[in-house]
């Protein structure tokens, strides 16, 4: 073997203990990357699923599907988050709505954010007092989900049953006297007829209702797992 042959077998060593050190290299920075993806599909999926579960017909913040009840909204927490949705002890999540935190959870710095458009829902309080000049109805001005009707008929009247757009909701013989709260139907507008021996007037009947208002919000779930 000729002396410049021999000189190159150490340069070929190195060359490839170098080419070696790289594709390990590159073998780790691959495997990093997908790892790192992998993490990001996970969590994106969970705060998919969380936000779903959030926002779900029945579930604890609503009054239906996408539509946040907003006197709820102040009963979920960290502790809620855990024990109703089921987060694994290591995850961080953060909830906001309109960008305020309405709940969190460890620190999600690099977690993945799902946004989803909802309705919050607030309920006024409003009142009615029938006139009863020609008819022994009333028709509420807006929709509700429930009625306070309150009897207080003069003294030669006596109501003895309350139908709600043709449904019974109330009924005593012997007479009503005092307040009821009746559940009526949240789709359409309520219309009540009253049952009596006698005639009804201004002050015979007071009824406090509680019409829906809604607003778009966005619902903001971070989570990092």
């Amino acid at each position: 073997m000729t002396a410049r042959a021999q000189t190159s077998l150490p340069g070929l060593g190195v060359a490839f203990l170098l080419l070696t050190a790289a594709v390990f290299v590159g073998l780790v920075a691959a495997e990093g990357a997908l790892g790192s993806t992998d993490r990001a599909a996970l969590d994106r999926q969970a705060a998919v699923g969380l936000s779903e579960r959030l926002t779900a017909d029945r579930a604890p913040l609503t009054t239906r599907t996408s539509v946040l009840n907003d006197s709820r909204l102040g009963s979920l927490d960290a502790a809620t988050l855990r024990s109703t949705y089921g987060l694994g002890p290591d995850t961080a999540v953060e909830v906001q709505l309109d960008g305020r935190t309405l709940a969190a959870v460890g620190d999600p710095r690099v977690g993945r954010t799902v946004r989803r458009v909802v309705l919050v829902e607030t309920r006024q309080r409003r009142s009615l007092t029938p006139a009863f000049t020609g008819s022994q109805r009333a028709t509420l001005p807006r929709r509700t989900d429930r009625v306070l009707v309150t009897l207080s008929p003069p003294a030669e009247t006596t109501v003895s049953e309350v139908r709600a757009d043709g449904r019974v909701v109330l009924r005593e013989p012997g007479g009503l006297d005092g307040t009821y709260d009746v559940a009526v139907s949240p789709y359409e507008t309520t219309t009540l007829r009253f049952e009596t021996t006698g005639d009804l007037d201004r002050g015979s009947v007071r009824l406090v209702y509680f019409p829906e208002r809604t607003r778009p919000a966005e619902l903001e779930v971070t989570v990092d797992g």
